[in-house]
């Protein structure tokens, strides 16, 4: 019980909505392939993992966003103006809700939108720092890394980095749609 509200932030992954999986792994996929091309055919790997490398830079950049996701979580949940609460329109966002035992499939307001996009982003960046951290302590040892004489260099070591800017593109490209929905689509 205490794991699933640890991990509830992610849930917002869960939401159904037609166009929702485009933001959240269509473009993130596409932007990691077209990085991980960029980064193979000009620079090689070597560099990215490291003190020095493109994982530190972007560790100093993304270490300032859980305070602005909580401060922008703390403004959606304050937010005054009723029509906050009134359920996004067509086609409405829904979320499976466990309630007294029974699942409901809730259509989501913009207040509990944009709370639940903010809480998974800030969550997200969270992980995303720890990963940062560990990559830059520990990957350029686990790319170094062979199974029964065969390395596994490129294997570990881009899948490593194809992880780590999977998540970094999710969160820049969340983070541009929410503010899409705080600019413009929450005072419709």
């Amino acid at each position: 019980m205490l794991l699933d509200q640890l991990l509830r932030p992610f849930g917002y992954l869960a939401i159904r909505h037609p166009y929702k999986w485009i933001v959240d792994w269509l473009y993130p996929v596409m932007f990691t392939v077209l990085i991980l091309w960029f980064m193979g055919a000009y620079n090689g790997f070597r560099g990215v993992m490291g003190s020095d490398g493109v994982i530190s830079l972007v560790l100093s950049f993304i270490q300032s966003l859980p305070g602005f996701y909580i401060a922008a979580l703390a403004a959606i949940a304050t937010f005054g103006r009723a029509d906050i609460d009134s359920v996004l329109p067509e086609p409405t966002p829904k979320i499976w809700i466990k309630f007294r035992g029974s699942e409901n499939l809730v259509s989501l307001t913009r207040r509990r939108f944009l709370a639940m996009l903010f809480a998974f982003l800030t969550a997200e960046s969270l992980l995303l720092i720890v990963y940062s951290i560990f990559l830059i302590s520990y990957g350029t040892g686990l790319v170094g890394t062979s199974f029964y004489r065969v390395s596994l260099d490129s294997v570990i070591g881009v899948s490593l980095i194809g992880i780590y800017f999977l998540l970094l593109c999710q969160m820049v490209i969340s983070t541009f749609w929410g503010l899409y929905y705080l600019g413009y689509k929450l005072h419709e």
